[in-house]
């Protein structure tokens, strides 16, 4: 009975320690204000036609697989098509912390003058370098 009695406490003890262990390893992303602030400065940016501070949103990773002429391009083409953006209608957002930094992802549905399309950007802060940039993005017409 002896037995049972020092296994059932070391048992305990071992249940009771264990929620320790899992708090000790969550990591939540720590700069959710710093992501959105990026995302409204694009916004204004697109918005405005300042291309300048819009491509510099960008991480250059994104610039490896789209040539900045020809983002740049798809973008004033559906100003071109729709016509002057009115709002951004944010849909979602969401964060997910990894191991290598930290990603926040935000949808939105634009509303042109003359048509709207959806966006879903992903914002990427790295673990060694805290610089928050574009890293994904994506827009579809409607």
């Amino acid at each position: 009975m002896r037995d049972s009695e020092a296994h059932l406490k070391k048992l305990f003890a071992l249940l009771m320690l264990l929620p320790l262990f899992f708090t000790a390893c969550s990591y939540e992303a720590a700069d959710q204000g710093g992501a959105d602030q990026l995302v409204n400065r694009y916004h204004e940016a697109y918005k405005t036609g300042d291309w300048e501070t819009l491509l510099a949103c960008y991480d250059e990773s994104f610039f490896q697989t789209h040539s900045r002429n020809a983002w740049q391009s798809t973008l004033t083409a559906l100003t071109e098509r729709f016509g002057p953006i009115r709002e951004f209608h944010q849909m979602y957002s969401q964060k997910d912390p990894r191991y290598r930094g930290d990603y926040y992802m935000y949808g939105y549905r634009i509303l042109f003058d003359h048509g709207s399309a959806t966006e879903t950007l992903t914002i990427f802060q790295g673990i060694e370098e805290k610089k928050l940039a574009i890293a994904g993005h994506v827009i579809t017409p409607e």
